[in-house]
């Protein structure tokens, strides 16, 4: 099973004068689409008695009926603000009142852990002080007290640090707390001041961690200390890229929870084949909750390649 921590939040879509909310948040996705391709998965989160709090929590009940997410009193429900152009989103943060960081270590305590092979943390909590103190203490009582694998997506988001500067010295300490990172082609080249990605994954991780990189169109990368494999993908038209990254890393983690072994490179290669398709059918519908395919669906796209 794959324990999920970090923001749920809700992604507001504006086109025109239009305004939609969907579910979303790079964890809650991740957990959800887990649970999507028929995998174990579990959340943990926060949010605010308000309409879109209730929302979120309706959303989860069904779709995890195992998750467990504090309400937060006094708070906003986190929202991204949603834009679209050419299929291509930006982001823009409304979190100056937000609960998606508030989580209690306490809490986290209370999921039974021996029963999780992988726990996923999501790194916006990393840009507020009370985020980065949960953070360090979940990883401490993790390693102290169970084997589960660290699962750490960098995504990077530019508008909720103080400086470029801030965010990389906070990424730098906080992904060598992890087993298992994923990165964009600009996230790696950005903290490892690297443009070659096999140069910028060996500056930056140690013998014990593995690593994938998306890179769009061009597929994926699989690192470890005797690895470096890349897989091409499958170009379509994006719709909307907003759940693309999300879906693609789902599915590997799915693929690790599911017994895949890294020892293996036509295991990896299969896993990532599999995974890119899961990335670029996302982007053929717009949100981030409910664009993952299905397994069925990955077959059906790879059959009739």
């Amino acid at each position: 099973m794959v324990l999920s921590v970090g923001e749920i939040l809700v992604d507001i879509f504006i086109e025109g004068d239009k305004k939609t909310a969907y579910p979303g948040g790079a964890p809650f996705n991740v957990a959800s689409n887990i649970a999507h391709f028929n995998g174990e998965a579990s959340f943990y989160g926060a949010v605010s008695p308000d309409e879109y709090g209730h929302l979120l929590l309706d959303f989860a009940k069904k779709k995890l009926p195992n998750a467990y997410i504090d309400v937060i009193k006094g708070r906003e429900t986190t929202q991204a603000i949603v834009t679209l152009d050419n299929g291509e989103r930006s982001f823009r943060f409304k979190r100056d009142s937000g609960s998606d960081y508030l989580l209690d270590i306490n809490q986290l305590k209370k999921f039974d852990l021996s029963k999780i092979s992988i726990v996923h943390i999501g790194s916006l909590m990393l840009s507020y002080q009370q985020g980065r103190d949960f953070y360090y203490s979940a990883i401490e009582y993790i390693h102290n007290n169970y084997n589960c694998l660290i699962s750490f997506d960098v995504n990077y988001r530019d508008d909720i640090f103080k400086s470029e500067k801030e965010a990389k010295d906070i990424f730098l300490k906080s992904l060598k707390c992890a087993d298992i990172i994923k990165f964009t082609e600009e996230e790696l080249e950005l903290l490892s001041n690297q443009k070659d990605v096999l140069k910028g994954l060996k500056a930056l991780l140690n013998d014990k961690q593995i690593a994938v990189v998306t890179l769009g169109k061009d597929g994926s990368i699989f690192y470890s200390k005797d690895k470096f494999i890349k897989v091409s993908s499958y170009p379509l038209k994006p719709v909307d890229t907003t759940g693309a990254g999300d879906a693609f890393y789902s599915y590997f983690l799915y693929s690790v929870d599911q017994g895949l072994d890294m020892n293996d490179d036509d295991n990896i290669i299969t896993a990532l084949k599999r995974a890119n398709v899961a990335g670029g059918l996302a982007t053929q519908k717009k949100g981030a909750i409910h664009v993952a395919p299905s397994n069925q669906e990955i077959d059906e796209f790879l059959n009739n390649i």
